[in-house]
């Protein structure tokens, strides 16, 4: 088994930065900081793409971030979204169904394995396009917040676009771990 520090290459690093941008994302939405929201939010969100990019590029994949990627992510849009919910930058609704949807795909593979044991969970292009779009949307409302852009009802479109993928991949999800479990039977 690899230590964790044998496994501290950039692409790792770079989410754990990830990580500690979390409580300051949501300490400065909660003083209305709305700009430095915005700009530190922007940075967090390129070093998920700079992740991606030099685990690839330097070929440094690595169980710790295969696991600490999407648990930044999580955390990283949950926390955002719930204090822009609590602020009413945006609606509870949507939240709720974000919140279904993942409980949902963890409480499947968690089943899945119990009944069936390993899945290997590979993220689809429909879940990646969600989550792309949890970004983007975050990203819409904290700058339609800080005033660097006035989108007004665009959001209210948005929420439902994100709503849609939030189902769609869910959907996805529990269709192809069906087709796996019956596979088992």
């Amino acid at each position: 088994m690899h230590s964790v520090a044998g496994q501290l290459n950039i692409p790792n690093s770079l989410t754990l930065i990830r990580l500690v941008l979390v409580p300051v994302v949501v300490w400065l939405l909660t003083v209305g900081a709305y700009p430095a929201a915005f700009w530190v939010f922007v940075a967090a969100a390129l070093s998920d793409a700079l992740d991606g990019f030099f685990a690839r590029i330097l070929n440094q994949h690595t169980p710790l971030g295969a696991t600490l990627d999407p648990i930044a992510d999580k955390l990283m849009l949950l926390s955002s979204l719930s204090v822009l919910v609590w602020l009413g930058h945006v609606p509870g609704w949507l939240l709720g169904v974000i919140v279904l949807r993942d409980a949902l795909i963890i409480g499947g593979a968690l089943v899945y394995r119990h009944r069936f044991g390993h899945l290997e969970i590979t993220p689809t292009w429909l879940g990646k396009f969600h989550t792309l779009l949890e970004f983007v949307v975050v990203l819409l409302v904290l700058a339609d917040a800080a005033q660097i852009l006035l989108l007004g009802h665009w959001l209210t479109w948005l929420f439902s676009l994100l709503l849609l993928t939030a189902f769609s991949s869910a959907t996805q999800y529990v269709w192809l771990w069906a087709r796996k479990a019956l596979a088992h039977i």
